[in-house]
């Protein structure tokens, strides 16, 4: 018996060694290139998720950044559709549409690709979206300083054509709020900051909600989008202490009366503050059934009650890497979902993509991202990094 038993876990090892084997050699097919004449609802209809990689903006001084929309299919392999380059790029998912960008060009893709190529290049994304009421995709750019003063030009418009604009401020968060974008602007001069809401229809109008009190923009930097309730605006600033120590609060705008209230929301010390930053600041928030939740660098999820005001740290991500060491790993949150695009080298896909439970605190699901780190070698001496990633429902 005990023979049997020797025999059948040889038979059994053999087939797991065999089995490893036979995926890491198919692997190398487990990625194709794909033109924009290729790219439509089927392509869509078949992908679980999409992550945007990109060169950073000094790797495109000699016009050769690339960029990568990675369109993972839900029988785990790589569609990848390259483009120019844009860091901090963005995906924007619409009325079944979606939008792809890189520094030259729209990409909106319905039945069909339709590509819109601008005279003026952008280097650096701020916030890509869509407005269901105006049914507009947009693109906000930090652009730079120009004769008038610093710039954020804005991209906007649908399948029947492209505007442009700018914003006559340099942007330090945004976030969509039903059919308007907020924005926190910081002003050199006067060194404040100021809460405003930009209206994007035929052109751009940019009004201001409420200049940010106690707020100094020399030691702050913003973690999250700009969330909104029906009552609320609520911005997470941190404030830099020391070199170990930070201490990270709600700001709160009333709506109608403009009163600002402070909320401590995570103190950090003795810590090694750069591994606390988000994957992803402008995916690392959402709102859900009265909840705030945020998800810092270190894996861990904080919830802000909107009627108590309570703090909770809910859950942490599963093996979750205390290192300031980032492997293109992002976040999303989709109603009651939390997305992690997880790194862990030497597992049997080195990639992959959790979802975690709001509600029940714990990993859902582990879907495996076949040859992801095919995709991301080096190119012609340049390197990408990721800047988005979108989950299809």
């Amino acid at each position: 018996m005990k023979k049997m038993i020797y025999i059948g876990s040889i038979v059994l090892i053999a087939i797991l060694v065999f089995s490893l084997l036979l995926f890491r050699f198919s692997v190398k097919e487990e990625f194709s290139i794909i033109t924009a004449e290729s790219i439509n609802k089927d392509v869509l209809n078949n992908t679980k998720a999409i992550i945007y990689f990109s060169t950073t903006a000094d790797q495109d001084y000699d016009n050769k950044g690339v960029s990568y929309a990675v369109f993972v299919q839900k029988n785990h392999m790589l569609k990848v559709f390259p483009m120019n380059g844009l860091e901090l790029g963005s995906i924007a998912i619409g009325n079944d549409q979606l939008l792809l960008e890189d520094k030259n060009s729209f990409h909106l893709v319905d039945d069909e690709m339709k590509q819109f190529h601008l005279e003026e290049a952008q280097y650096t994304g701020e916030r890509t979206g869509y407005l269901p009421k105006q049914d507009i995709f947009f693109s906000i750019y930090n652009t730079g300083f120009n004769s008038g003063g610093y710039q954020s030009d804005v991209r906007y418009g649908t399948s029947d054509g492209i505007k442009t604009g700018s914003i006559p401020h340099y942007i330090v968060a945004s976030g969509v709020n039903a059919d308007r974008v907020n924005i926190l602007t910081q002003d050199f001069e006067k060194n404040i900051y100021t809460l405003q809401e930009v209206f994007i229809e035929e052109d751009i109008e940019v009004k201001e909600i409420s200049v940010l009190q106690n707020a100094s923009p020399e030691n702050m930097q913003a973690l999250a989008p700009i969330l909104a309730d029906k009552n609320f605006y609520y911005l997470i600033l941190s404030t830099i202490e020391s070199e170990t120590n930070e201490s990270v609060g709600i700001y709160r705008i009333n709506k109608i009366t403009r009163k600002q209230d402070y909320f401590e929301f995570i103190k950090y010390e003795n810590t090694d503050l750069t591994a606390t930053i988000p994957y992803n600041y402008k995916n690392s928030a959402t709102i859900y059934e009265e909840k705030l939740y945020y998800i810092n660098g270190l894996g861990e999820v904080y919830s802000f009650d909107l009627q108590t005001n309570d703090i909770i740290r809910e859950f942490e991500i599963d093996h979750a890497s205390k290192s300031k060491v980032r492997n293109n790993e992002e976040t999303y949150f989709y109603e009651n979902q939390l997305y992690v695009l997880r790194y862990q080298q030497n597992t049997r896909s080195d990639y992959s993509l959790e979802t975690y439970s709001l509600q029940q605190g714990k990993r859902t699901d582990v879907f495996d991202i076949l040859a992801l780190d095919k995709v991301l070698q080096f190119k012609n001496n340049k390197r990408v990094y990721s800047y988005d990633l979108k989950v299809l429902h």
